[in-house]
């Protein structure tokens, strides 16, 4: 049959349409395919790339935040070796061994200024040991193992102490005058005092939250003019 040239332009131009919407159809099947399985197509701006960018950039976001507490610790650790008027690594240990213990840094320092004025070795009459001035038998029972002897270090002394700090705050809420009064006269004496309706209050957690300072500095001052003080006041220490 022979076609009129009219016709066969039209027919030609058929054709040529199916095979580009074939071909487009198939350009446009493959990536939605991926879609429907669940596998978006790869690119640039994909979640894929940007989770793996994202897992290379977590180590260097760990290590940032790293430097920028070990920054802050050391800030604070200066900042309050100034303050307390005491050596860097004595002041670090403080910090360290408060923050393990749940204990706010400053109360920590002002805590050890009241009980030994930052002397590793004072011991009382009545026996209380250390910078935190703890007796043996709280140490046995909050770190069991740990002797007199022990509390002679000032790792060991601190960790022990303020724990026993964290366990009054705890038992008394969080309320620090009481947690502190407590450390000085007893659980057993405050608790009595409160049951019957007295105030166990008698002015050493004033003490300590109030800091002091200045009368602080004045008695370094003489025990440094006075050879002996330092020991004798251990010694007489209640």
């Amino acid at each position: 049959m022979r076609l009129i040239p009219q016709f066969r332009a039209l027919r030609a131009a058929a054709r040529q349409s199916s095979v580009r919407q074939v071909a487009l159809g198939m350009l446009l099947l493959g990536p939605a395919s991926l879609w429907l399985s669940g596998t978006p197509p790869a690119g640039p701006d994909t979640p894929a790339d940007r989770g793996a960018g994202g897992a290379q950039a977590e180590p260097v976001t760990r290590a940032w935040a790293a430097r920028q507490l070990e920054s802050a610790r050391r800030q604070t650790i200066v900042r309050l070796a100034d303050e307390f008027d005491v050596a860097e690594p004595l002041a670090a240990d403080i910090h360290d061994a408060a923050v393990s213990e749940a204990i706010e840094p400053r109360l920590a320092f002002s805590l050890v200024r009241a009980e030994s004025r930052f002397r590793a070795r004072a011991v009382s009459p009545g026996g209380a040991v250390g910078l935190t001035q703890v007796l043996p038998s709280t140490a046995s029972w909050l770190a069991p193992g740990t002797g007199g002897q022990d509390l002679l270090r000032p790792e060991v002394n601190l960790r022990v102490g303020f724990r026993y700090l964290r366990h009054l705050l705890d038992q008394y809420d969080g309320n620090q005058r009481l947690a502190l009064t407590a450390y000085n006269r007893g659980p057993g004496t405050v608790d009595r005092l409160l049951k019957h309706g007295h105030d166990p209050d008698n002015g050493y957690a004033e003490k300590v939250l109030a800091g002091d300072r200045a009368r602080s500095g004045a008695l370094r001052t003489v025990q440094l003019a006075r050879p002996g003080a330092d020991a004798r006041q251990g010694r007489n220490r209640s």
